[in-house]
């Protein structure tokens, strides 16, 4: 099965930090993609413009890019780039993250054992540039598990799915109402559609987790994650189901002040609420 990496950059990525990930896609991996689709998302500067040309030289055809006149955000620049893979994978990459060499190797794998399967993702190690292992997060590993996780928290890591191309083909596609959260929004589309969704229990994705990312998450952004998962609860479980508490209570979370937040998200009480248990690993997001 041949994959596609499917990416996007922003004029606010570091250039050392694209460069690292697409080594990690490329030079790398065990398995090589196809293809790789470079969404531009607006101008860049011209650090970051060096980095794509240097790997379009290196990779003619099989790198694909494609430029947005202007910022479009992250939902449109993926579907944009849906229209144009080739693959019988689709391989999602953040531009700042790093593919574990192996990732590939082991997703397209799990994928040819269990056909039955359409969207598989795995384990992420969080880092910094000052700490190569923060923490480790684990997602459910079978769809029935996913499904009765999903209006916790996300069953899937968004940067570490493998997607058939098919689920596409059929008429899947991020739903972009939303600006934030596309991903949350498409594993219920994909759950509501009948396509099955798990994950590998491997570390798949080293996660570029940045010191200033609970001062970034704005409250339209909690807004917007509360109204998918209430949206999507409705639609799986109907009006009356006590699903709702959930999203309800990481609304409250979200809307904390980001000293609080950090504190819960570094500490047991998160991954107790998600996953029952105390530690450095997690679940979920």
């Amino acid at each position: 099965m041949n994959i596609s990496v499917l990416m996007s950059v922003y004029k606010s990525e570091k250039p050392s930090h694209l460069e690292c990930a697409l080594q990690s896609v490329w030079d790398d991996q065990t398995i090589k993609p196809s293809q790789i689709v470079m969404v531009v998302d607006g101008m860049l500067d011209k650090e970051l413009d060096m980095v794509i040309e240097k790997w379009k030289k290196q990779l003619g055809n099989v790198m694909t890019v494609l430029v947005n006149e202007r910022n479009l955000g992250l939902t449109k620049s993926l579907n944009k780039g849906i229209g144009v893979v080739t693959g019988d994978l689709i391989a999602r990459m953040d531009s700042d993250d790093i593919s574990d060499p192996r990732r590939f190797e082991r997703q397209v794998k799990y994928l040819e054992e269990h056909p039955d399967i359409d969207i598989v993702g795995g384990s992420l190690r969080e880092f910094n540039d000052s700490n190569s292992e923060l923490r480790v997060r684990h997602y459910p590993l079978t769809h029935e598990q996913a499904v009765k996780y999903i209006c916790k928290a996300t069953p899937l890591a968004h940067p570490t799915v493998i997607m058939r191309r098919r689920i596409f083909d059929e008429g899947l596609r991020y739903n972009e109402k939303y600006r934030t959260s596309q991903d949350i929004a498409l594993w219920y589309d994909a759950v509501l559609a009948g396509y099955k969704i798990a994950n590998i229990p491997e570390i798949t994705v080293n996660f570029r987790f940045a010191g200033d990312v609970f001062n970034r998450r704005s409250r339209a952004k909690a807004w917007n994650e509360f109204k998918i998962y209430m949206g999507g609860i409705y639609r799986m479980n109907g009006l009356f189901t006590w699903n709702y508490t959930y999203p309800l209570l990481r609304l409250c979370f979200r809307l904390m002040p980001p000293k609080i937040v950090r504190a819960i998200y570094g500490g047991g009480i998160r991954t107790w609420f998600l996953e029952g248990r105390s530690g450095s690993a997690a679940v979920g997001r």
